[in-house]
């Protein structure tokens, strides 16, 4: 599981040190990391390669001229298998470091079965707008099952 934020250095070959904890997730598990656009934010998104592997199944429960079917199958062409280093850290492809509009520092941001990686302006952003929802809305009302399931309720 991926939890907690991170903020981290950016150096000029794009390397970046993932966290710890997140790192330790993917060893224990034996894990590929994968990164790629994510679909809803201006981030890039990390995950496991069996997480990948979920997505992927989606497409063939899809219909396969469908809009979704096409935008799952983009967001295939712009994943990558990422390697750590020794000193655990990876190399962002260049292609993902434009679309965040990262520089010399990411912020990580474990969010259970993935983590997101934004430049810092926009991890700001995004933080005031939940702070935003929560002073209008409240916070959410969660009622927990049994059997580890979680509902939401309105």
């Amino acid at each position: 599981m991926f939890l907690s934020t991170s903020h981290n250095k950016i150096d000029l070959k794009y390397r970046v040190s993932i966290p710890a904890s997140f790192r330790v997730n993917l060893e224990k598990s034996n894990e590929t990391l994968i990164l790629f656009k994510s679909l809803q934010f201006k981030c890039i998104e990390g995950t496991t390669s069996s997480r990948m592997k979920t997505y992927i199944n989606a497409i063939d429960e899809l219909d396969a001229l469908s809009d979704d079917a096409f935008m799952l199958r983009m967001m295939m062409a712009d994943s990558f298998e990422i390697k750590f280093d020794i000193n655990g850290r990876v190399v962002i492809p260049e292609i993902l470091i434009n679309f965040a509009d990262l520089s010399d520092k990411a912020v990580f941001m474990g969010i259970g079965e993935s983590f997101y990686i934004w430049s810092p302006s926009e991890y700001e952003n995004q933080y005031k707008k939940s702070q935003d929802i929560l002073r209008k809305k409240g916070p959410p009302k969660l009622i927990l099952k049994k059997r580890n399931e979680l509902i939401i309720s309105k």
